[in-house]
C-alpha cells in the first residue's frame, strides 16, 4: 500500500529562562537549502501545557529580514513568567501566491528555566 506524508513540521526543542528576553533567529531555508522568501507568509506560535492543552504563552512577535533572499526570522518574547515544561509549534500562514495555506514548520519541547531574580 502506498503513502504520502504531508507533515513538514521540523522538530526543534528550546530551553529558555524564566524573566529573560526570549530571542530566536533562525534561518529558514527549503529541502535544497534555499531561502525562502518570508514576506508572503505571517506566524503565530503558541507554548501549551502538554496535558492539560492550555495555553501558556502566546505573545510572540516575528521580525522578517527585509532582504527577503535570506529566510531570516527572529522571534521574541518578554515576560515568561512560567516555569516548567511545556511544548510549542511555529505556525505559518501564506499570504501569496497561495493564501490561506497553513502549515506547522517547527514543534518540540519548550522547556522554561526557573530563575531567582523577579
Amino acid at each position: 500500500m502506498a503513502s504520502v506524508n504531508l507533515d513538514i513540521a521540523q522538530r526543534l526543542d528550546i530551553t529558555c529562562r524564566k524573566g529573560d528576553t526570549f530571542s530566536l533567529t533562525l534561518n529558514i531555508t527549503d529541502s535544497a537549502g534555499t531561502a525562502i522568501n518570508l514576506s508572503a507568509y505571517t506566524f503565530e506560535m503558541e507554548v501549551r501545557n502538554a496535558s492539560t492543552d492550555a495555553v501558556v504563552y502566546n505573545s510572540f512577535s516575528f521580525t522578517k529580514n527585509a532582504d527577503s533572499t535570506t529566510g531570516k526570522l527572529v522571534i521574541k518574547a518578554t515576560d515568561i513568567v512560567t516555569a516548567g515544561e511545556f511544548i510549542y509549534d511555529l505556525e505559518t500562514t501564506e499570504t501569496a501566491p497561495d493564501p490561506d495555506v497553513i502549515q506547522t514548520w517547527l514543534h518540540g519541547v519548550f522547556v522554561v528555566n526557573d530563575d531567582v531574580t523577579a
